[in-house]
């Protein structure tokens, strides 16, 4: 028999869909992102979702894209550890779900649901999870209810608290009492995220630090790179931001007519080739396989999915884009994982932990405005040396956090048998 809603729940759930609705059916319409709309809400409220498992589960929850490559790099640390261990994984997001499912396959994978009590019940009668692990800083008290009420434990990895965040909890204390205030662990991102958890009443004994978790390379292959020309590789880029970028663009073009510029949208085909071609001018090549850059020419705008890791492993710079524009930024590790030096703007809102981490080590370069661009790529061009001293720089960091991280995966199958 199923457990009654009490009128708490039901009022909250209300004002979730309504929201949800008001978000996704409309705002979204007068957004250039892929990350709401009508049909997304419709996935949302009638997930499919990974039947039970005879064996030990974990279940890991990351929001959106970025989040999703902690959840990738510890779900192959735990799978390494106990093969015969399930991890499922579930995104709120279209791009997030996007890298999940590729991540783990549809069996393995899932939208997350609107945060209801019925909603949320369903998760852990369907999935039956014995660790739920949240990636991050989203916290939602119908979820952690629903985990409470299955006996599942919480625990938060590569957890992060801006200073915006904070303040938003101080001002509503019995959010935090119902969410974070009852996972098991907090693993933090650093000292003043610790902090911050500890203030607003999550014992001290639960939060440690562990470091980010993004510094972790997902892959140990040799670069694609051998004898050809320079390359900048442009990821991520949003329409907002090709007026923003464009004259860059046109300088580095002008003074470095051997460096091939590779353009790669965060949304693919969602632009019309007219108003980039009326930006970027007649020289710019479109072309939808990665495998075709080589041919392609000097400019060119690559409107393939899930092919920027391949562009960055081939690029002497990476240019992290979303951070030219309020977008907030994407990982500005990334090109350094790959082996290019990384570069990004002044927007680095979602990113601040990774670019104070980053920043310390000296292994990127961030500029303060899109005008100062084209100058910085042309100096990191001329110097070999200094970019060499970028990506070994992060290497050692990255390595050691890989350490932490087959610690962390360590103590989260021992909280399995706890």
């Amino acid at each position: 028999m199923t457990e009654a809603v009490p009128f708490r729940w039901k009022a909250y759930g209300t004002l979730v869909a309504a929201a949800s609705w008001l978000h996704y059916a409309v705002l979204s319409r007068f957004s250039h992102s892929d990350e709401g709309g009508a049909d997304w809400l419709a996935r949302r409220l009638n997930p499919v979702l990974p039947q039970p498992a005879h064996g030990k589960r974990i279940w890991i929850h990351a929001v959106s894209a970025g989040e999703s490559k902690v959840a990738e790099l510890l779900r192959q640390r735990l799978l390494e550890r106990d093969p015969g261990l399930s991890v499922v994984l579930s995104s709120t997001t279209y791009a997030g779900y996007a890298r999940v499912r590729a991540i783990a396959g549809d069996n393995s994978s899932f939208v997350m649901p609107l945060d209801t009590l019925e909603a949320q019940r369903r998760i852990f009668n369907s999935v039956r999870p014995d660790l739920l692990v949240l990636v991050e800083s989203e916290f939602w008290p119908a979820q952690f209810a629903a985990a409470a009420e299955a006996g599942v434990p919480v625990v938060v990895v590569n957890a992060t608290m801006s200073p915006r965040s904070f303040a938003r909890h101080r001002r509503f204390p019995a959010v935090a009492r119902r969410t974070i205030a009852r996972a098991r662990r907090i693993y933090a991102q650093d000292d003043a995220i610790a902090v911050r958890y500890a203030e607003l009443g999550v014992s001290r004994d639960h939060v440690e630090v562990l470091g980010n978790l993004k510094l972790v390379s997902l892959r140990t292959t040799a670069r694609t790179v051998k004898d050809e020309p320079p390359l900048v590789a442009f990821g991520n880029i949003h329409r907002d931001e090709i007026d923003l970028l464009a004259p860059a663009i046109a300088t580095l073009r002008a003074r470095r007519p051997d460096v091939r510029l590779v353009l790669v949208p965060r949304y693919p085909g969602k632009i019309p080739g007219e108003v980039l071609s009326a930006r970027f001018g007649p020289e710019l090549r479109i072309i939808d396989s990665e495998a075709a850059i080589s041919d392609a020419g000097g400019l060119v705008w690559l409107d393939e999915m899930g092919r920027l890791a391949r562009v960055y492993g081939r690029a002497t710079i990476g240019i992290v884009c979303g951070t030219f524009s309020t977008v907030g930024g994407h990982d500005l590790a990334e090109p350094l994982h790959l082996g290019a030096a990384s570069v990004y703007g002044p927007h680095i809102e979602r990113q601040k932990p990774l670019h104070a981490a980053l920043s310390a080590i000296g292994c990127a370069v961030q500029v303060i405005a899109a005008d100062q661009l084209a100058d910085t790529v042309l100096g990191l061009l001329d110097d070999a040396p200094r970019r060499q001293q970028m990506v070994e720089a992060f290497r050692v960091v990255s390595d050691d956090a890989a350490t932490r991280l087959d610690g962390l995966a360590a103590r989260l199958i021992e909280e399995l048998g706890g």
